[in-house]
């Protein structure tokens, strides 16, 4: 129970600059964010996705932290124990492209960012536990990055392989498929080129199936979020079929060289393959024309499709090129020998790298077909290609047609034709003619079912200095051996000259090592690990940060995991989210938690623009920083505008217009505020029975408020939560301007005073302590108070207003009991509308509880 404390009449001022300054002060001398770990309460894990500490925050970090901060704070007062911790995500390339730049060291940049950072985020008051801050840059937090790495090679998840790789000029390392995003570099925009390279992979792969499968364990995350990582997955049910080589003159090659396979959905076209198409980075191709007259336009496509990225030719949208590579395959539907091309259009990612072309059903086959002047031969015809086949006279049985003279590709849905014994089935996916034609390959022993994944393997190795050094060792005569685990982790040096280009790969003082295995002497793996890896699993760390004989106990992550409330950007929708679904996974099955999936609820917030619709950034150079709202009007005015402004996960151009509409409103309220205590008394016990019908309606308009920002921050709709606020403060003002000070009920007014001060305390907390104590007289804080209780029923009026009508046509409103009977109903109707019944009879009354009466007259 809060102590009344006298109050002056006069209201003191709102001074933003000095409220926040002094509870900022208070707030961590208390330490009052600190996680309770009370196991009695129901846990509330709320994150938002940590920053990269580029320099300042920004209004986009605002809108995405002040979000959370309302949710934790909320949790807070409604009874969870809350876990809301905050880091940053401190490994990358800015940092060690902006010491080269700045001549400094790229920890001593990163440092001094985080400070600028967290100070910001002091200054907005957002409640972090920060005795479990995690920065991924630090020894104590990338050791277990190093460790997990290890656990996961023992487990047979980590591997190293040769592959054809993204490489961005630009950034000087290789990129993710995941970062190739519209055939650029994620972080520059460069176009990436493709190098051979031996690099290091994460097995993603493995968990293929499951990361599909366990979308549906989702239902608090945004569909389309789900649908990108669906697609991204990319399952295809089909089978794989075995074609053998053979020379010009249909020679066969012998040896496992000799046969090459391919991943179709679509068996039921084999008839239709007019040629056989190899990608670039096909791993025989070179072996192929070696030595031919084909060799140099061969090599000539595979040079040129470097200068383009996976993306845009997997879209197929570009100009396609080819070379015939000399050598054929033979079919094994037919035993016809097909051409084997070299072809740019085609990517290694996906299936074989090899694909067997049906320019009759697929465009990006026929546009080529169409401009090497080679066979289109229609195998499958709809519904009316049929119809109009067979009213020519012709059957199913009878059709033949070498080439086509279409504009286009067909749909490849139909009856099957020119296809052997399979004539007239059903093509299509999952067809009878696809099943027969499968299970005739099976017999034979060239097919087999296959269900292929888009996704690949997640390449981890970075090319830079500003990362997790991967813990690996080379010696000559044992191999690649892990480093052992009590000597992890693995440190940086701290004294490469950067600006002059020197790299962990000339770092004698790095690499240089011994063999934990011989004991001889042995390199030290210069690559370093992708940020992602970073974070993947910092949400993990925070359950359990002082951890040291392991990243986390498997009790403190299975109490707070998962993540119950995820709040970030839908830029991060394949790769971060998709990386850390893996590592969750992963590190279940290494027995370090139990949960399956990392975060039940996302919210993907919208994009923060500017004045002219663009959205904010640092490259752009016009982003609005939250000092030039703070400064002149307050951290609380600054996240009452962001909340208020548009629903969290739409976008919203930046309005100063707002800015001065929410300070105008925390001003409002913190007046009705100071003037409903000073006509209360918080020791006189509430009367329902002694409320008159003007206090009835605040009373009424009180408990429809609390409801009603319950139920939307639940839902995360600040914005109509705050508009319902905004409504009771209009309320409490009319009660005051109807009533004088010795009429007003001195409870309703402290009830009243105190829920407003309550509801506003998650997106005004400085506001809202200060008026917890100085008008209210409350010891502690509202962080820590109870959120206002309600009861619906109490909101609904005592009467309602209906409709008259007079042989249906509206004459009257009238108010009546809410339960009034319709004999009642009839009376104060025909009373209301007497003047339109002179001179008739009501012969019946159409009675309508809550909504209308209707007088039939004659």
């Amino acid at each position: 129970m809060c102590d009344c404390t006298d109050h002056k009449d006069e209201i003191p001022a709102y001074d933003a600059q000095a409220i926040e300054s002094k509870w900022m002060k208070a707030w961590e001398d208390s330490n009052l964010f600190a996680v309770d770990t009370d196991d009695s309460k129901p846990k509330k894990y709320v994150l938002e996705m940590f920053p990269y500490p580029s320099g300042d925050l920004h209004m986009g970090h605002a809108r995405n932290y002040t979000i959370g901060d309302a949710m934790a704070r909320q949790a807070r007062m409604r009874g969870y124990d809350v876990l809301h911790p905050i880091g940053f995500d401190a490994f990358g390339l800015p940092a060690e492209n902006a010491a080269i730049k700045h001549n400094t060291q790229a920890a001593a940049w990163t440092y001094k960012n985080m400070d600028q950072a967290l100070a910001t985020m002091k200054r907005m008051g957002f409640s972090y536990d920060l005795d479990r801050m995690v920065k991924t840059c630090s020894p104590d937090y990338y050791r277990w990055g190093q460790w997990i790495f290890e656990k996961l090679w023992e487990k047979g998840l980590v591997y190293r392989k040769k592959n054809p790789v993204n490489w961005c000029p630009n950034c000087k390392t290789v990129l993710a498929n995941e970062q190739v995003t519209e055939g650029k570099c994620w972080r520059c925009g460069t176009e990436p080129e493709k190098r051979d390279l031996e690099q290091w992979y994460f097995k993603i792969t493995e968990y293929s199936q499951e990361l599909l499968d366990d979308l549906e364990k989702l239902p608090g995350w945004p569909e389309r979020v789900k649908q990108m990582q669906a697609n991204w997955i990319g399952r295809s049910e089909g089978a794989e079929v075995d074609f053998t080589l053979c020379d010009q003159d249909g020679e066969p090659i012998e040896g496992d060289e000799g046969k090459i396979t391919v991943f179709t959905t679509r068996a039921d076209t084999l008839f239709g393959v007019s040629f056989f198409v190899l990608a670039p980075e096909y791993a025989g191709l070179h072996e192929l024309v070696e030595g031919t007259e084909y060799e140099e336009a061969v090599t000539k496509i595979v040079e040129d499709s470097k200068h383009i990225s996976a993306v845009e030719r997997a879209q197929g949208t570009l100009e396609k090129h080819g070379a015939f590579t000399g050598r054929y395959v033979v079919n094994p539907v037919n035993g016809e020998k097909v051409p084997v091309w070299v072809a740019d259009y085609v990517v290694a990612d996906y299936g074989t790298g090899a694909v067997m072309a049906v320019p009759c059903g697929d465009q990006r086959d026929f546009e080529f077909a169409r401009k090497y002047d080679l066979p289109i031969v229609p195998i499958i015809l709809d519904d009316d290609d049929r119809a109009a086949v067979e009213a020519s006279g012709e059957t199913i049985d009878t059709f033949h047609a070498e080439t086509v003279d279409w504009d286009c590709a067909h749909a490849a849905e139909g009856t099957l034709v020119q296809s052997g014994k399979y004539t007239g089935m059903r093509g299509g996916k999952h067809s009878e003619g696809e099943a027969a034609i499968v299970a005739d390959l099976e017999a034979m022993g060239c097919g087999r079912r296959k269900v292929e994944f888009r996704l690949r393997d997640w390449l981890i190795s970075r090319q830079r200095y500003w990362g997790n050094p991967i813990p690996a060792i080379h010696c000559e005569h044992c191999g690649i051996v892990p480093v052992p685990e009590d000597q992890l982790p693995v440190t940086l040096p701290e004294n490469l000259d950067l600006g002059a280009g020197e790299t962990l790969a000339e770092c004698k003082e790095f690499y240089e090592t011994t063999c934990p295995v011989c004991g001889r002497p042995a390199k030290r793996e210069t690559d370093t690990m992708d940020t992602f890896t970073c974070s993947s699993w910092y949400y993990l760390r925070y359950t359990d940060p002082h951890n040291t004989e392991l990243p986390f106990s498997r009790e403190a992550a299975d109490r707070w995991m998962p993540v119950d409330n995820y709040i970030g950007g839908i830029e991060h929708a394949i790769l971060h989210l998709l990386y850390s679904r893996f590592f969750t996974k992963a590190l279940r099955d290494l027995g370090l938690l139990s949960v399956d999936e990392p975060f039940t609820n996302l919210l993907c917030q919208g994009m923060v623009k500017d004045e002219n619709g663009d959205t904010m950034s640092k490259s752009k150079g016009n982003v609005v920083p939250p000092s030039s709202v703070i400064e002149p009007y307050g951290a609380d005015t600054m996240r009452l505008a962001i909340l208020f402004i548009a629903p969290p996960e739409k976008d919203f151009d930046w309005d100063p217009k707002a800015v001065e509409g929410a300070n105008r409103f925390i001003k409002r309220a913190w007046r009705i505020v100071w003037q409903l205590v000073q006509s209360s008394d918080a020791n006189v016990a509430f009367d329902k029975s002694a409320l008159d019908e003007v206090a009835m309606k605040l009373y009424r308009e009180r408990h429809r408020t609390i409801a009603k920002c319950t139920e939307d921050f639940d839902r995360g709709q600040f914005n109509t939560a705050i508009s319902a606020v905004m409504e009771l403060v209009n309320a409490a003002s009319a009660y005051l301007n109807a009533t004088e000070g010795a009429d007003r009920d001195k409870a309703l007014c402290y009830g009243v005073a105190k829920d407003i001060v309550s509801v506003l305390a998650p997106i005004c907390p400085f506001w809202a302590d200060e008026l917890w104590h100085e008008a209210l007289g409350c010891e502690g804080n509202a962080y820590t108070a109870a959120w206002p209780e309600f009861d619906l029923a109490e909101s609904i009026e005592d009467t309602v207003q209906i409709v008259v009508q007079v042989l249906g046509k509206v004459r009257g409103r009238i108010d009546v009991a809410r339960d009034a009977s319709n004999e009642e109903m009839q009376a104060a109707a025909e009373e209301a509308v007497a003047k339109w019944l002179e001179g008739k009879t009501v012969v019946k009354a159409i009675c309508v509880p809550g909504k209308l009466v209707n007088l039939v007259v004659k």
